[in-house]
């Protein structure tokens, strides 16, 4: 949390609930020290999100996981303390992976189901049997210097985020990107566990 890069998977699994379980059955002592790693790295990615879609998460490959996961600690912390100092920025990550984004995608296929979401993501084997893929995370964007700096990415169609990609980060929509259109079950698997806790009264 709060680094501006990372070696690809280096911090993987993306997300490890352990702190949170440990802090379930620890003494109070040890439930303030485990609480106050979750703060620390919030307030790391929080720092970095001075900008109007309050992203502070390195653009690595699989960023959408850290997003995933920033959220899913947010959302923890919360429960651990009640302290809501990082609600405004949880909201934003979740809004980023449902739309609010600089391309208006949703990142996860096929939700919401009239909205927009990436239509061609990467899977060959369904673009090849015809099979219209529902509800996987996708990799999310990349930093320019790492798409650039990839091999065997080819774009099949035209880039119809053109006009959003001039910046440092990029995505597309496209089955022949596979560093930010792949759809990815760690991701995926994340983002379930979160929209399942968050249906608790």
């Amino acid at each position: 949390m709060g680094k501006d890069t990372a070696r690809h998977y280096q911090w993987y699994p993306w997300h490890n609930n352990g702190h949170y379980e440990s802090w379930r059955h620890g003494s109070a002592g040890e439930r303030a020290q485990l609480a106050s790693f979750y703060r620390r790295g919030l307030a790391a990615v929080t720092s970095r999100g001075n900008n109007g879609f309050r992203m502070g998460v390195p653009f690595i490959w699989c960023s959408n996981n850290l997003i995933a996961s920033f959220a899913t600690q947010a959302y923890l912390y919360r429960r651990m303390t009640g302290d809501n100092r990082f609600r405004e920025y949880e909201a934003a990550a979740l809004d980023w992976l449902l739309g609010a984004n600089p391309w208006g995608v949703s990142m996860i296929v096929g939700l919401p189901q009239s909205g927009n979401f990436a239509r061609d993501p990467h899977s060959v084997i369904a673009k090849d049997l015809k099979l219209q893929l529902t509800g996987g995370l996708l990799d999310g964007p990349v930093y320019r210097s790492i798409y650039q700096n990839l091999l065997g990415i080819r774009l099949h169609e035209p880039d119809e985020y053109a006009p959003f990609n001039t910046g440092f980060i990029v995505y597309h929509d496209d089955v022949g990107d596979y560093s930010t259109n792949e759809p990815i079950m760690d991701g995926t698997a994340s983002l379930t566990y979160l929209f399942a806790a968050m249906t608790r009264p």
